[in-house]
């Protein structure tokens, strides 16, 4: 994985005014996919549970660089900065491996399987904890009203 600067410099990312409202909209959404995809049988619904956490995990990368004042056009790029808020490389690489997989599967054709799903179920409910503490540290968690 290249470092973020590299995406930076090749106009991958662009800087852009930090957006609050941006961020606690992809947190929310964040949050909304994952409670629903957890709800799923992974035996039956492999690739919508496999796509819909790996869009909620980039909806979280893609939060962190609103707050900060960038804006990526790159998955890769919003994986990188994950290195800024501190990550360790292992989850980084591991996050990169659902990108190039769900890349081969909505635009090559390659099949998600049942494996592939609990996968990345296990990895978010793994590292929950990392990224509810830097939601919350960051100030994007919506209150909810009852």
């Amino acid at each position: 994985m290249m470092p973020f600067e590299y995406f930076l410099q090749n106009k991958e990312v662009k800087t852009a005014s930090p957006d609050m409202n941006l961020a606690k909209s992809l947190v929310k959404d964040m949050f909304e996919r994952i409670e629903k995809s957890l709800m799923l049988d992974s035996k039956i619904f492999a690739k919508m549970i496999f796509e819909n956490i790996y869009d909620a995990l980039r909806d979280f990368c893609d939060a962190l660089l609103a707050i900060n004042g960038y804006k990526s056009y790159s998955h890769q790029a919003s994986i990188s900065y994950l290195a800024k808020e501190g990550f360790d490389v292992s989850i980084i690489e591991q996050l990169d491996q659902f990108r190039y997989k769900r890349n081969g599967s909505k635009y090559y054709g390659q099949q998600i399987f049942f494996e592939d799903a609990e996968q990345i179920r296990d990895f978010y409910l793994k590292n929950k904890s990392k990224f509810e503490r830097i939601i919350n540290k960051k100030g994007l968690k919506e209150k909810r009203v009852r």
